[in-house]
């Protein structure tokens, strides 16, 4: 199991949601999403998450990082290993002094599919 953290959600005019429920079904299908699954192992469980439970109301919107609710997700699941995406996400895992593999946030224009590659082989190794 691959627990991703990313950043934080927003609504935008092609994706409005009010709660991380719809959020969550429709990140699969945003620019996010389908870059996200460049980076996940084949056949690998994973949850998304990220790292706070707010959710902006534009895509300017930034949010520290909880750990409280990043915690309550690594308590909960159990993750063979944690993918922080973004440096929001990493800094709330490092403050937890958690191990996490580092990888730019999907949505990143310059995110190349040698680094999602990349990404994707190191937690098959983590899985392994």
């Amino acid at each position: 199991m691959i627990l991703f953290v990313l950043q934080n959600a927003y609504t935008s005019e092609k994706h409005q949601f009010s709660n991380y429920e719809e959020w969550g079904a429709e990140l699969l299908n945003s620019h996010t999403g389908r870059r996200l699954k460049e980076m996940i192992p084949d056949g690998a469980e994973y949850t998304v998450i990220n790292a706070s439970g707010n959710i902006g109301d534009n895509p300017n919107s930034c949010y520290l990082a909880d750990t409280d609710y990043i915690k309550s997700f690594v308590v909960k699941l159990k993750p063979d290993a944690i993918c922080a995406c973004g440096k929001i996400a990493q800094d709330g895992c490092r403050n937890l002094g958690y191990e996490f593999v580092e990888a730019p946030h999907p949505a990143w224009r310059q995110l190349s599919k040698d680094e999602s590659d990349r990404i994707r082989n190191i937690l098959s190794r983590r899985l392994n």
